[in-house]
């Protein structure tokens, strides 16, 4: 994790150590030696932690009290979703390398490699239910049928999509989930509506500049209507404004760092193109 990141994700910062310390835990909880050895490797070199940190976050934009541990399972679910899609994106994209080193296809095979991912789901399915209400359960299974389907749907041969298919498409794949994450973040904190949906919508606009930055950075923008650097920048700037009507706060302060460091990240990028 960068020093820049480390800052913003100073006021969660014991709630991220308890994500790390769950993921380091997490290989010697499967009970055959290959899914703990597959596991283990997967987990050795860490991610950034955007999705928990979005739960955390808005959790603490919300300004209410909330349990530690119900939070840190939380963070701890939605990550253990993301590494889950990641490790089938790898197998359908032929990935031979994530986070400098061999990925779970390359060691061991697509076939391991999906049953691997399968199994990640699985435990993040475990550890939400026992975290959330029946309601949010809901709305985490169907964020992840909306991902898996906007997965099939650009992965149609040669497909070039008109402007509102590709944001549908990319609203489905990546920012549904980080807009549930903020929500999740905000309803556990015991947010009312008008906060919640804020949260919300500050979680979908991120997204969405997310995935525009990358897949400008990818150079795999399937739509040629789109400038993805200027809509990104928009998209993030929309973010900060579903901010506007909130106290100010570590949450609040915590999220806009957030959107500032993808945004300057991504004129590096542009910077050195």
């Amino acid at each position: 994790m960068t020093s820049a990141l480390e800052a913003v994700y100073r006021p969660i910062q014991h709630e991220i150590a308890g994500v790390e310390e769950e993921l380091k835990r997490l290989a010697q909880s499967f009970v055959y030696p290959t899914a703990r050895q597959m596991v283990g490797h997967f987990f050795r070199r860490p991610g950034k932690y955007l999705r928990p940190a979005l739960v955390l976050l808005s959790a603490r934009a919300a300004g209410l009290e909330v349990s530690p541990l119900v939070l840190t399972r939380t963070a701890f679910g939605v990550e253990l979703i993301h590494d889950a899609s990641l490790v089938h994106d790898d197998v359908v994209d032929h990935d031979l390398d994530r986070r400098g080193q061999a990925t779970l296809n390359g060691g061991w095979g697509n076939k391991n490699a999906l049953l691997a991912g399968d199994a990640l789901y699985s435990r993040a399915f475990g550890v939400l239910t026992d975290a959330l209400t029946k309601e949010q359960m809901g709305r985490v299974v169907r964020m992840i049928e909306g991902m898996c389907s906007a997965e099939i749907e650009q992965a149609r041969p040669g497909a070039v999509f008109d402007r509102d298919e590709y944001f549908a498409i990319i609203e489905g794949k990546t920012a549904s989930f980080m807009s549930l994450c903020c929500r999740l973040g905000a309803t556990l904190a015991g947010a009312e509506e008008p906060g919640i949906l804020a949260l919300e919508a500050f979680g979908l606009h991120f997204g969405l500049a997310y995935q525009l930055f990358d897949d400008v950075a990818d150079q795999d923008l399937p739509c040629p209507e789109v400038d993805g650097y200027a809509e990104g920048l928009d998209q993030m700037a929309q973010a900060r404004q579903a901010l506007a009507g909130l106290p100010a706060s570590e949450g609040t302060a915590g999220l806009i760092g957030l959107g500032d460091l993808i945004v300057s990240s991504q004129e590096e990028k542009k910077g050195e193109a």
